[in-house]
């Protein structure tokens, strides 16, 4: 706090000037200077209490802070956008034979926004477009560890802009945004009012998750309830979710390494694997992907996950019934001593109504036991 006896009988003349003199300095081009009348001195000397704070009205992202905001994807620009990438060029490459697969790996499947923040507002405009074959998107937004919102759309073609306005108290505040699973998103424009503290977040652990559509986050609508968020929050680490909806154990994605090298790893394939593939391709999948897999992270621990519950579950299929599914599986894991089996048959109840309508992937309230019953397990293991 700093004063200053001014003559000048124009108090409008003297703000302007004051400010443009201040602004000058490099050290005050972000300064806001609030001119208080304090005391009334002879000859028309106004003393003025002259309040200094490093705030921005209204600051837009630029790439370079956005970058470090987000979690789960790397930030690249195209045509004037910012788009969120949770798959390399060459993890992408991979799905080359399928436009389906391919257009999946575009979807901002356990992508987030997380700072620390005392700004009055944060606000962002975004363009969902096609990610899975679903249409709605919606934004989690929690502050504090609270969930206090959730806004989006039913469709990405009948609402493909969409504009979060999030309104702050001006105190210190965590906040952290959880993209949609199954459309892409886009980033337009993010911008906080009256901030003079905007800090990153960072995380103990970096985690990957490979993994069908049930990892990708087929069909939840609060993203912060897709299994592999709720494990990243659980362990306080950074996910890259490599979850596509339909794939099957892909060894050439195993084969592309993470420009980081994680510090856990999930695996959750096999349900697509059985009803598409013979006992043998099942077999020959799963033993080229974690052969693979313990190539490029050697000494990293991998969690294998058995396939959960599904409704038909009592059928038989070309690759056995899902128990044999299972038992092949398991074999192959205890060939390798960084990777540990998961049972996916305690995690989500087998029960219809934590199901979607296919009594294949779960709902909101089945991925609720999903994450809370994983954490558990790798809690024990770990």
């Amino acid at each position: 706090m700093h004063y200053s006896c001014i003559f000048c009988t124009n108090i409008a003349l003297l703000k302007k000037n004051v400010k443009e003199i201040l602004q000058k300095k490099s050290f005050f081009s972000f300064l806001f200077i609030h001119f208080i009348p304090v005391d009334f001195c002879p000859n028309n000397v106004i003393l003025f209490e002259m309040i200094a704070e490093r705030r921005f009205p209204i600051m837009e992202i630029q790439s370079e802070l956005l970058r470090k905001l987000i979690h789960g994807a790397d930030v690249t620009e195209k045509d004037g956008l910012f788009q969120l990438n949770r798959f390399t060029p060459e993890q992408r490459a991979s799905y080359f034979e399928s436009s389906d697969f391919t257009q999946k790996t575009f979807a901002s499947s356990s992508v987030s926004m997380e700072f620390v923040t005392d700004a009055k507002s944060f606000s962002m405009d975004v363009i969902a477009s096609k990610g899975s074959s679903r249409l709605f998107y919606y934004f989690d937004i929690m502050v504090n560890g609270a969930l206090i919102r959730s806004e989006g759309a039913e469709s990405y073609q009948d609402q493909p802009e969409f504009h979060l306005e999030l309104p702050l108290d001006g105190t210190k505040n965590r906040v952290c945004i959880y993209f949609p699973c199954l459309v892409e998103i886009r980033l337009k424009r993010a911008a906080f009012e009256d901030a003079s503290v905007i800090e990153p977040v960072s995380k103990q652990y970096r985690m990957t998750c490979f993994g069908d559509s049930i990892t990708q986050g087929y069909d939840v609508i609060h993203p912060s309830l897709a299994y592999p968020n709720q494990l990243a929050d659980g362990l306080d680490a950074e996910v890259f979710n490599k979850g596509i909806g339909g794939d099957l154990f892909n060894s050439a994605l195993a084969a592309c390494p993470e420009p980081q090298r994680p510090d856990l790893i999930t695996v959750a394939y096999g349900t697509n694997d059985w009803s598409r593939c013979t006992k043998a391709q099942l077999t020959d999948n799963a033993e080229r992907f974690f052969q693979n897999l313990a190539e490029v992270y050697p000494g990293v621990p991998v969690f294998a996950i058995l396939p959960i519950w599904r409704r038909n579950l009592k059928r038989a299929t070309a690759a056995g019934t899902f128990d044999e599914l299972r038992e092949i599986i398991r074999k192959i894991c205890e060939k390798y001593p960084t990777v540990q089996v998961i049972d996916g048959m305690t995690l989500v109840p087998h029960l219809d109504e934590c199901f979607m309508p296919d009594g294949l992937h779960p709902n909101d309230f089945g991925f609720q036991f999903f994450g809370r019953n994983l954490i558990k397990q790798i809690l024990k293991k770990i």
